[in-house]
């Protein structure tokens, strides 16, 4: 075996180790701030049901280990420069059946945001089917959080996102424009 191939198996096998890690680590599963958001939506739609398929918060050094692995696994090196900006990430996603948008009105915990006075809605649309909410909190230069719930017939998404948030924003409209 050469030198090349023992380095590639010794990458694989950290990344293997790292991700073991990622996944043992307390504090790192579980978005309690999510939930409860997902609890009040799922309280204003009598019999309406939600089975979790993600719910997922990563921190600091879990985002760092997130990183090393894309630096590492050659088919993830992409999803590092997205990753670079983040400095905590929270998502949910729920499979939900049962449920009608148009009678779902913001909860009490989106609206707080908004009267905090830090948080600005950037994004709130509806029809009998779906509805998106988008706030995002900025400071003078940039934005540095961003918080997205959307619910439709058959999933509800939410993410909570800090960070340097406006380069991901630009990576993610470049993308969209080369499709």
């Amino acid at each position: 075996m050469n030198m090349q191939t023992r380095k590639s198996i010794m990458k694989r096998v950290v990344a293997v180790f790292v991700l073991a890690a990622i996944a043992g680590m307390p504090g790192c599963l579980g978005a309690p701030d999510l939930a409860a958001v997902r609890n009040d939506i799922f309280r204003q739609i009598p019999g309406a049901s939600c089975d979790k398929e993600i719910e997922l918060t990563l921190g600091p050094v879990a985002l760092a280990l997130a990183r090393v692995i894309t630096a590492v696994v050659p088919d993830a090196r992409d999803a590092g420069r997205y990753l670079s900006d983040l400095t905590r990430v929270e998502v949910g996603v729920y499979n939900v059946s049962e449920v009608s948008a148009g009678n779902v009105s913001m909860p009490e915990r989106l609206k707080n945001l908004q009267e905090d006075g830090d948080w600005e809605l950037a994004v709130r649309a509806r029809d009998d089917r779906q509805f998106v909410w988008v706030f995002y909190r900025a400071d003078e230069s940039r934005v540095k959080e961003i918080y997205i719930v959307a619910l439709d017939a058959e999933e509800l998404v939410m993410v909570r996102a800090k960070g340097r948030l406006e380069r991901l924003v630009g990576y993610a409209l470049s993308e969209c424009k080369e499709i």
